[in-house]
């Protein structure tokens, strides 16, 4: 079997690959899928999103399916071994992506939306059950060759022989997991941060209501630490620490798991296990995420500790930076150039999440007595050391303040229509004024520039003169708190930068050259 030149091959269908595949597809070009399980995995593994991943949840299309069984959070607990409330924190606010700030959920969900958004694109093609064994490059294309297992004479059929499957593409996309195959190809090196535990995970599926202590949280116990979660409305996740001299073996048996739960008041009759397994979780950064035309995202460029639940939310920012370069490039509207920035403005991000995601298990999860004590005596005092933050976005954006945060996206309307902006307006570039139409301080080369970009230029005000009325005020007051008339927004949702209306030419203009577009001056 041999494919004709496809835009972008990516290997994976996991949710970054998925994603990759839906973004690629919204924007035009053609996409070729290879994974090697036949069907989707169809078992849980990362169990919370963000705002921000939401948002683009949201761009495919896939938020009704999601929240027919996704949680939003309320209140994210922490507790000591003797039950002491040590903190807790409000995660029912609002993001200013539109939704709220965090979301739990059973990732098969999440997936199916996803692949249903792609298998229905015109634009993509999978090729299911084929493991990829070769990868060539040439000056203007990747090669990947993949092998589909010959198939057993069975009530399903007669055998089938093996198949051999060659996909040629402009560009590549190693999204296939830790253990990845592009990235041994590549023969990057992985940096370690120096965290690696072992965790016993079991995901159940709720056969009642079950009371808890909390909903969601951890039990900050130097005997075993725990933690407890919902993954949406039908099942539950604990995941205990394994304790020196225990082996994966051991915790994976059933009995294991059924005991520890016990000591929580459940049993059978709650609860059904979905899936057990032992985790080792690490913390590992791939120095090199792109070489020539391929690249590696998501847990095949980076794996973290799950305790900011930030791993797949990594993987899905990766893809959505890169997807939108190169769609710039497949138009011919950028330079290839541009794709160097993928690495360099993602891996701070991922860097920062690593991090923090390390901090938080440290200090919640000790083993150790005494730093457990120490560790309750500042929660106690008010004294525990700020954990690390995540920086704005650097890179591809204008200096000053405002520029590498996320957007907002708020309700608008335009004419009957109601709803959040990317539903109404839609998305891409968007250049946003509350004070006037941007485009009327705009020459006409660089109105032609950001219609080439595909932007979105709209005035969005409180009364009838503006193209879009702010319903609640939130650009307006947005806009208003930063000392902006209007901001420039990337596809990704991260702010360009924002200004008076006179210097919106500028920033067009050096929005041009930083893209290193054909249009630049």
């Amino acid at each position: 079997m041999s494919d004709n030149l496809y835009d972008v091959v990516i290997i994976g269908a996991g949710p970054v690959g998925l994603t990759a595949a839906g973004l690629l597809g919204h924007y035009g070009h053609t996409v070729a899928v290879i994974e090697r399980h036949p069907s989707l995995y169809n078992l849980p593994r990362a169990g919370h999103i963000d705002h921000e991943i939401m948002r683009v949840v949201q761009l495919l299309g896939c938020a009704e399916t999601f929240l027919t069984d996704a949680v939003a959070c309320d209140t994210y607990t922490l507790k000591n071994g003797e039950g002491e409330l040590l903190a807790e924190f409000p995660w029912s606010s609002a993001g200013i992506s539109g939704w709220p700030s965090d979301f739990m959920m059973y990732q098969p969900v999440l997936e199916d939306a996803l692949y249903s958004r792609a298998v229905d694109d015109p634009h993509v093609t999978f090729r299911r059950g084929f493991e990829v064994h070769g990868i060539t490059t040439h000056d203007d294309y990747v090669e990947v060759h993949a092998t589909a297992a010959a198939s057993p004479d069975d009530f399903e059929g007669p055998a089938g022989d093996q198949q051999e499957l060659i996909v040629r593409g402009r560009y590549l996309i190693g999204a296939d997991g830790g253990r990845s195959f592009v990235r041994d190809w590549l023969g990057t090196e992985r940096e370690d941060l120096g965290f690696s535990e072992m965790w016993l995970n079991a995901d159940c599926r709720r056969k009642r209501p079950v009371a808890m202590d909390f909903d969601s949280g951890q039990w900050c116990d130097p005997r075993r630490p725990l933690t407890v979660f919902p993954l949406g409305k039908r099942h539950r996740r604990f995941e205990w620490a394994l304790l020196p001299g225990e082996t994966p073996e051991e915790m994976s048996k059933p009995a294991v798991a059924w005991e520890l739960l016990s000591h929580l008041g459940l049993t059978s009759q709650d609860l059904s296990i979905v899936r057990q397994h032992v985790w080792k979780f690490e913390a590992k950064i791939a120095r090199e995420w792109q070489r020539g035309r391929v690249f590696l995202a998501g847990d095949a460029a980076h794996t973290m500790p799950p305790f900011q639940g930030q791993g797949m939310c990594s993987g899905i920012r990766d893809v959505t930076n890169l997807a939108w370069k190169l769609d710039l490039v497949l138009r011919g509207i950028s330079d290839a150039a541009l794709l160097a920035t993928y690495q360099e403005e993602r891996e701070p991000n991922l860097r920062a999440w690593t991090t923090l995601s390390i901090e938080t298990g440290r200090l919640t999860c000790t083993l150790d007595t005494e730093e457990a004590e120490r560790r309750d005596k500042a929660y106690r005092n008010g004294t525990v050391e700020p954990m690390p933050q995540i920086p704005p976005l650097s890179g591809l954006v204008h200096e000053g303040p405002g520029a590498g945060e996320l957007s907002l996206q708020s309700k608008v309307r335009r004419g009957d229509t109601v709803g959040l902006f990317d539903d109404v307006v839609g998305t891409g570039f968007t250049i946003l004024s509350t004070v006037a139409e941007p485009a009327s301080v705009l020459q006409a080369e660089q109105q032609a520039f950001l219609k080439a970009l595909g932007a979105q230029i709209v005035y969005v005000g409180t009364d009838d003169s503006a193209d879009i009325t702010d319903i609640d005020g939130g650009y307006t007051r947005h806009l208003a708190e930063r000392g902006w008339d209007v901001v420039i927004t990337r596809p990704d949702f991260y702010v360009f930068g924002g200004g008076p209306l006179t210097g919106l030419g500028a920033m067009v203009d050096e929005l041009a050259v930083l893209l290193k577009t054909k249009q630049t001056r």
